[in-house]
């Protein structure tokens, strides 16, 4: 496995050059180019702040498209990262049979893609914040260490699913359906006293699906964000909720499966030539 980072490592120019050809295909004789990274996400954060203002209106939460955005921007930068990553080997199949070169490097550049995108689009959100004068807590210097976290995970899931899918093409399919489901288990358009509230004719249940619904690391990841960003606390004391448990097994979950990922990549790759 040493070899393999370092290899990896060796080879890290030609990581660059894919994830910046990752950027410039997307918007490949698009008029707007990059400033779509930031305008489709401000557009669903519109539809959805008009569908969804209602579940904020018993709740004493002020700015809830605030709250949206800090749960819709880092669920798209995963989304896209899976979306695009899952199908970077069988797509770039000419290269991977005719080229040495890490094969994994693939799906990071997609990954790579789309925390440029992510960035560009917390940019402009921020430059909204400080548009209507937003009061920070001081958690938002964690922003850096729950970027990482998602990153990691995000890296974890795209490394399996861009090998598993060389075997099995249904992955795909099968990724894209997934994370229409994990889109309502994540708290992003409503909040854990939301989902909580839904228990409260048995208390004695809210805390053991409370647990199991903390299994979802993008809960935890989502309720991060809405915690250093939203400042629940001054604008939405209902959304204040986070598990220090939670974390700890994101934590250690999502570095486990990036390294138990990497490895099965590594291990499946010898194949992939004859499958694609």
């Amino acid at each position: 496995m040493i070899e393999k980072y370092r290899d990896l490592w060796l080879h890290r120019e030609l990581l660059w050059n894919m994830t910046v050809k990752e950027l410039k295909v997307k918007y490949k004789r698009s008029v707007l180019g990059f400033v779509w990274s930031f305008m489709t996400p401000m557009i669903m954060l519109a539809v959805f702040s008009l569908v969804f203002t209602f579940l904020a209106k018993n709740q004493d939460m002020h700015w809830f498209v605030v709250y949206l955005m800090c749960g819709l921007l880092p669920w798209l930068f995963f989304v896209n990262s899976l979306m695009q990553s899952v199908g970077s080997v069988v797509a770039n199949a000419g290269l991977v049979k005719k080229v040495y070169f890490p094969r994994e490097i693939l799906p990071i550049a997609a990954v790579g893609a789309n925390i440029f995108h992510f960035v560009m689009q917390m940019l402009v959100f921020f430059v909204f914040l400080l548009i209507i004068q937003w009061h920070f807590s001081i958690y938002i210097l964690l922003f850096p260490l729950v970027l990482l976290l998602e990153i990691v995970l995000a890296l974890g899931m795209s490394l399996f699913v861009a090998a598993a899918n060389v075997y099995l093409r249904d992955v795909q399919h099968f990724v894209e359906v997934a994370t229409m489901a994990w889109f309502w288990l994540t708290p992003i358009v409503y909040t854990m006293a939301t989902f909580r509230n839904m228990f409260s004719s048995h208390p004695q249940m809210a805390g053991v699906f409370t647990r199991i619904y903390l299994l979802n690391p993008m809960t935890n990841i989502a309720l991060m964000w809405q915690y250093i960003i939203y400042n629940p606390h001054r604008y939405g004391p209902s959304a204040a909720y986070i598990s220090l448990w939670g974390i700890a097994y994101t934590t250690v979950g999502s570095f486990l499966l990036l390294f138990a990922a990497y490895y099965y990549f590594t291990r499946s790759e010898r194949g992939f030539a004859e499958q694609i």
